[in-house]
């Protein structure tokens, strides 16, 4: 049987009870108390040769429109487990303050945090594994990334979505490698929001030497990318709580090979590439398997939209995975999922499962493109009619074309069921 996350809700502040990768809780709630700093710029510090290659990486990277260097606390578990608030510089003038309402304590020295950030809209997601944060802030229309370089020295970096590559090649457009829109869907219910009960996805994330290599910090950037994707399903009324049952590295080299390629190869059985997937995920039960390469041609592709058991796979650049939700976005393709209209008006497998796109075009949910909208934001949120976008309260979908949230809690029982 599959273990829940118990949430443990607060007044004032929602609380998480911690869980291990088999999802068991691991710790109590905590209660909020006084802020302490987290993230302290520095300026020309002292480098060594292994930090300036990292840094020089992390200036180089798609994405990076300004890189700081930051210096962690002494105790940052101890500052992230204790309930207090805790604040951080991020960028010259830009300093934030998070209310913890999310703690993950796995071990010691690993632990997944998440916030609101004080006195405006923001949240900060974090991950602590092995003396580093890798984390996601968001705030004032900005996101930032937070990794470790080392020796408590951390690069923060401004993201600019705009320089990210495609979500998905020319050739699969649609965002998988088999579209139920030809093959013809099966129908799984009608769903509602309002009464679904809380189904636990197991995921299987397994990466390539090569995409280790490039990230630097492959593990905790991995467990970013589970975290963001429960918050951006509680953001939005989704009812799963997906949980990162293993983690391993594969033998398999993506170079010259399509993300058509990647998929099938982690798809199949018996063609000798990473069949021992197969095992890993019968092994941790896990109901979804996603691969982390470093191909930057595109930020992901799906097996299937609206998956089987033996089509639930996935594939992501492991650049696109946090701080732009492409891991998220590419197994919302397998629960059913589809882009905004305005590039996608397929009604298979439901009419309602957009991404959405509002009039201002001032953002964009976790499915939709950024062709109508000039390339807008990609936020953490997935189209629904039931709820609005915080920071300019403009509603995140309609219900006769774009709810997403529908879709995943439609198919999340399903899902959940594949293992």
């Amino acid at each position: 049987m599959k273990a829940r996350l118990t949430l443990v809700l607060a007044a004032t502040l929602g609380l998480a009870a911690c869980q291990g990768d088999d999802g068991s809780p691991t710790a109590a709630p905590v209660t909020v108390s006084k802020q302490e700093n987290l993230l302290t710029l520095v300026t020309a510090p002292p480098l060594s040769s292994r930090q300036r290659g990292a840094l020089s990486a992390i200036r180089g990277r798609d994405g990076s429109a300004e890189v700081h260097v930051a210096r962690l606390a002494a105790e940052p578990a101890r500052l992230l487990s204790n309930g207090a608030a805790v604040r951080m510089s991020i960028a010259p003038g830009v300093d934030v303050t998070a209310v913890p309402e999310q703690l993950r304590q796995r071990a010691a020295d690993d632990l997944s945090w998440g916030g609101a950030v004080r006195g405006q809209d923001g949240w900060v997601q974090l991950v602590y594994m092995e003396g580093g944060v890798t984390a996601t802030v968001t705030v004032g229309g900005n996101s930032y990334r937070i990794e470790p370089i080392g020796e408590g020295l951390h690069a923060v970096t401004r993201i600019d979505q705009t320089a990210f590559p495609p979500e998905h090649t020319p050739d699969n457009f649609s965002g998988a490698l088999w579209d139920n829109d030809r093959l013809g869907a099966r129908s799984l219910g009608t769903g509602n929001i309002g009464i679904a009960a809380t189904s636990t996805q197991n995921v299987l994330v397994v990466y390539t030497a090569s995409a280790a290599s490039a990230a630097g910090n492959i593990a905790s950037k991995i467990q970013l990318a589970v975290d963001e994707t429960n918050t951006s399903y509680a953001n939005s009324g989704i009812t799963i709580n997906m949980v990162r049952v293993n983690t391993s590295q594969v033998t398999y080299n993506e170079s010259g090979r399509t993300f058509s390629q990647h998929v099938s190869a982690l798809q199949g059985t018996t063609d000798g590439m990473m069949d021992n997937v197969h095992t890993l995920r019968n092994t941790y039960a896990a109901d979804i398997v996603m691969l982390v390469v470093n191909d930057s041609e595109a930020c992901g592709q799906a097996a299937a939209i609206k998956a089987t058991a033996s089509s639930a796979f996935a594939v992501s650049y492991w650049d696109c995975i946090t701080g732009y939700y492409s891991f998220g976005h590419e197994i919302g393709h397998l629960q059913g999922a589809r882009h905004d209209r305005y590039v996608d008006s397929s009604t298979s497998p439901y009419s309602y499962g957009h991404g959405y796109i509002p009039p201002s075009k001032g953002w964009r949910t976790v499915m939709a493109y950024g062709n109508n909208c000039a390339n807008c934001t990609r936020v953490q949120y997935w189209s629904t009619p039931l709820r609005t976008y915080p920071p300019t309260g403009e509603v995140l979908g309609t219900a006769t074309y774009e709810d997403n949230a529908r879709v995943l809690n439609t198919t999340a029982a399903t899902v959940a069921a594949f293992r």
